[in-house]
């Protein structure tokens, strides 16, 4: 669960800069709470005008909406605290003077947190069974490209080469294969996650650089290592074989 923005309702508006400088102080030093805004009921009321093109203003003289204030809670603290923190937090504030109500999508919440508890078991079981796919057609690939090379594995040998030189140029073949490989795995991630962004906005709503870096570094790293132990190993099994192995 990532960053999520609660709507405060206040009994009345603040009569001056001060109080509403009071009220933000007091939610910004609040449990898990990163940012606090005041929605201001004028200007609320004039934004309402532009979107549905209907001056309601004038025939009723003063702004319909109440005063809020939009309360941004921090992202760390939601996923640690969950949705028990947040109505925890909710019921005290409710007791403050001068909040009337605490708005925020409860129920959907609940849904999403379920559903993320019900699927979590499930989703590591088919992550593990992906995981064992790619890595049996990796080491394959990889042997079948080695073994079409053992006899001049076996030449190289013949002249003096030490084992690791040998390996070398296996090696970082199949790693530029496997960075390759990376980069376009890496490539349909950004692209699946911006067709699935719109249907998951809170969850993905804050992703930025830091969390696109650190999945195309777990690519790269898994990529490099899948495919360079994997090279390792099967020119390994030709590394001072006998002859009727090779043939």
């Amino acid at each position: 669960m990532t960053a999520l923005a609660v709507q405060v309702v206040l009994d009345e508006v603040p009569n001056s800069q001060k109080d509403v400088e009071s009220w933000l102080a007091r939610f910004m030093d609040a449990t898990g709470v990163a940012h606090v805004r005041y929605v201001d009921p004028e200007a609320a009321a004039q934004a309402l005008e532009s979107e549905l093109g209907e001056p309601f203003m004038e025939f009723l003289g003063e702004s319909p909406l109440p005063a809020v204030l939009e309360v941004q809670l921090d992202r760390d603290w939601m996923e640690g605290e969950g949705l028990i923190g947040l109505d925890r937090e909710v019921a005290g504030w409710t007791e403050w003077a001068g909040v009337v109500r605490v708005e925020y999508p409860k129920a959907l919440l609940e849904r999403m947190e379920k559903g993320f508890e019900e699927w979590t078991v499930p989703g590591l079981v088919l992550v593990l069974v992906l995981m064992s796919i790619v890595i049996a057609q990796i080491l394959n690939v990889v042997r079948l490209s080695v073994f079409g090379h053992r006899f001049l594995i076996r030449s190289m040998e013949l002249v003096g080469a030490p084992p690791y030189r040998v390996r070398r140029p296996f090696v970082l073949e199949a790693m530029g294969y496997g960075f390759v490989g990376a980069l376009l795995a890496y490539a349909g991630v950004v692209l699946g996650l911006g067709f699935v962004r719109p249907f998951l906005s809170t969850t993905l709503g804050t992703w930025g650089l830091e969390e696109l870096g650190t999945v195309l570094l777990s690519q790269l790293t898994v990529g490099l290592l899948l495919t360079g132990l994997s090279a390792r190993w099967a020119v390994g099994r030709y590394c001072g074989a006998r002859l009727d192995r090779l043939v």
